[in-house]
């Protein structure tokens, strides 16, 4: 204050010497800092504009600080009204101010001095409700007035004289009208707007140096008026015009749902290397801006058409979007001053991630839970890029996982009988002898909805919604699922394969029961609880997942570990070779299945599936739940028997029916691809 007065004082002195209109000016600026009357500074203001008619820095001001008096004071301060009224811009609207002053302030005044009043002030005040319906006429006629003179600072080459459009925009803004939030966003885009981008920093700093927005322009009172900007800004008030603008637009941007704006707003805040030092701290205001238009979206959407609610899961998805990429900063937006309200609290935030994962799980989107789950997997690998509550959501997601994997299996698992011989296992000999086994299904539901961490409500919707296919899987031989139903089966092995290795099983649900039961049974589709021979298979519920998919894909069950191992090695051959389904990856592939002694051709035994594993050579083995792979050591061949051996390389066979190998050792390589036999002899004996 010290400061300003000495200052005050100094250009006093300048302007007594010499009228000057930058002295004017500024003298006008240091009596508002000083808490002077307006009617002084707006006197110093109407000396500059007298004195250089052509600078639109005064010119601005003068106005400016009128539509701020304007929305400071009441619309019946009379004073105040004056004060305006006195320097209009448009002369016409001063007259009319004036008159309607003049019929009110009179009646007003008289019945303040004297406490017997006469008739006539009587019907004065009578008419009180009249004479506030003027006072806020002529208030709207004022602010309109402001409102205008700012328009003829921004028009033409005067378009990057920031200052008068923010102006405009915020006096726009506070008017309230119809569209005037509209228009306000449009003014002051042009600051935020080019034509490669529909948000950038399209400012300039006022450069004295350049004589910009030379232009004649009509007033509204007739007389021409030539503006320029005469005054240079600082550097460092030109970085705070840009952020106080920012703010103010992303307001706007908020208030009319400007969503794709507001996006493209926070990506450039995040990545803008111009003023990234000045702004960064922007960017958590930017995003809570971002968080509130879209829940606004949400609402609005809430009970709308399919469409709309389609609109409702995208911005879902992307409020999803966002929590992944600022996981660290989403608990700190909500303590923002610029942003709080009680519609961004954490939990609320946090609320409509889960309402997320829920809608992927109502419409079992396996392959985009897979997705997520990998993301938030990644995050929690590194400290820095996460915090209790990614692992609270990365639990919400596990359990959704697990669930639409159950569910999306349960509705491939064919629930109708079929002829043995389309279910015949890998080790069916040829004579009839048969001592494989089939794998039965059994679903708990009531603990598959069970769960202690989850909304109850959404659970007891999914139980509504998904119960009536459920509920069938109740002993249930899984059998290979229908040719229609393959690709379907093959993607969720793999994602069941996903499973097993990205999560944790101590939270996720239970209710799937698996056990063997003898093939006698092949031709039945449920089995009756209390037969014998039964063997329960104890594992946790990844495991249980794999085993079921395997069966579903290859139309016969082996053990876990085989299973997994196969998992393994189609992995790392659609790596190999890209992108491909699990059928495909094994179209070419020859099954090395052992077989009891006097089974078919070249040791091989016959099987109706033309996609088995090679994997599952230890279909007889016992169901261990070790995750390591099992050697399997085929019976020997006898010594006198002549094997029939075929050698298939590029498509052509070679018969060695007639090669005698006396002492022949067949061994299974552990170290060979797909299970493949290798058959080795004496040199000697060749």
């Amino acid at each position: 204050m010290m400061f300003c007065q000495n200052s005050m004082r100094h250009f006093q002195k300048a302007f007594d010497h010499k009228e000057d209109w930058s002295h004017a000016f500024y003298l006008g600026k240091l009596s508002e800092k000083l808490g002077y009357s307006h009617e002084t500074s707006f006197s110093f203001y109407a000396k500059a504009i007298a004195l250089n008619p052509s600078a639109a820095d005064s010119f601005y001001r003068m106005h400016a600080s009128r539509l701020k008096l304007l929305c400071a004071c009441r619309k019946q301060d009379e004073e105040a009204l004056k004060v305006v009224a006195a320097y209009c811009f448009n002369q016409s609207t001063q007259d009319t101010i004036m008159d309607i002053l003049s019929k009110v302030c009179p009646s007003v005044s008289e019945s303040a001095c004297f406490e017997d009043r006469t008739p006539n002030a009587y019907s004065v005040n009578d008419g009180k409700g009249d004479s506030d319906s003027l006072m806020e006429g002529a208030w709207q006629m004022l602010y309109n007035d402001c409102l205008s003179a700012l328009e003829i600072c921004v028009e033409g080459d005067l378009k990057h004289f920031h200052k008068a459009r923010y102006m405009l925009a915020q006096g726009l803004y506070r008017r309230g009208g119809d569209k005037d939030l509209q228009k306000a966003k449009d003014e002051l885009s042009f600051c935020f707007k080019s034509s490669r981008s529909s948000f950038t920093i399209n400012m300039w700093e006022i450069d004295s140096m350049v004589k910009k927005g030379r232009r004649r322009t009509q007033g509204c009172s007739g007389n021409r008026r030539a503006l320029e900007v005469n005054l240079a800004e600082s550097s460092r008030k030109f970085i705070t015009c840009i952020r106080k603008y920012i703010l103010f637009y992303l307001k706007l941007l908020e208030e009319t749902g400007d969503i794709c704006t507001l996006d493209r707003a926070y990506f450039c805040l995040r990545t803008d290397k111009r003023f990234s030092v000045c702004l960064e701290d922007l960017i958590p205001v930017a995003l809570g801006r971002y968080l509130k238009a879209l829940i606004s979206s949400i609402h609005l959407t809430g009970s709308a058409s399919c469409g709309a609610s389609n609109s409702s899961e995208h911005h879902l998805e992307k409020m999803f979007s966002l929590f992944m990429e600022q996981v660290t900063m989403w608990s700190d937006i909500c303590g923002l001053p610029e942003i709080k309200s009680s519609e961004l609290t954490e939990s609320c935030l946090f609320g409509y991630l889960y309402r997320y994962i829920q809608s992927l799980e109502q419409n079992i989107k396996v392959e985009t839970l897979e997705g997520i789950n990998e993301k938030i997997r990644k995050r929690l690998k590194n400290p820095k890029l996460s915090n209790s509550n990614c692992a609270k959501v990365h639990k919400h997601v596990s359990a959704a996982w697990c669930r639409s994997l159950v569910i999306s299996m349960a509705l491939i698992t064919p629930l109708h009988s079929r002829l043995s011989s389309e279910i015949q296992g890998p080790n069916s000999s040829a004579n009839g002898l048969d001592n494989s086994q089939l794998l039965c299904v059994d679903l708990q539901l009531d603990e598959l909805w069970s769960s202690s961490f989850e909304d109850m409500n959404h659970l007891k919707d999914l139980e509504r919604k998904w119960n009536p296919s459920l509920s069938k899987i109740k002993n249930v031989i899984v059998k290979r699922a229908a040719d229609e139903d393959l690709e379907t089966a093959s993607m969720l092995l793999r994602s069941c394969y996903n499973f097993y290795k990205d999560t944790f099983c101590a939270l996720l649900p239970s209710g799937i029961n698996l056990y063997m039961v003898p093939s006698q049974f092949a031709t039945e589709t449920y089995i009756q609880p209390g037969i014998d021979a039964i063997d329960i298979l104890d594992m946790n519920t990844s495991r249980k997942l794999i085993l079921w998919a395997y069966t579903l894909l290859h139309g016969h069950c082996t053990n876990v570990s085989a299973a997994i191992k196969y998992c393994e090695e189609t992995s790392k051959s659609r790596i190999k070779k890209g992108s491909g389904s699990l059928l495909s990856s094994n179209a070419n592939v020859s099954p090395a299945t052992p077989s009891n002694i006097g089974g078919g051709r070249d040791g091989m035994s016959k099987s109706s599936e033309p996609d088995v594993s090679p994997l599952s050579t230890s279909g007889n083995a016992p169901y261990s739940e070790t995750d390591g792979s099992q050697k399997v050591t085929p019976p020997s061949l006898p010594g006198t028997e002549k094997p029939s051996i075929s050698f298939s390389t590029m498509g052509d066979t070679m018969d060695a029916s007639s090669t005698s190998l006396p002492e022949v050792e067949r061994t299974t390589s552990p170290n060979a691809d797909q299970g493949q036999r290798v058959l080795s002899a004496e040199p000697g004996n060749i």
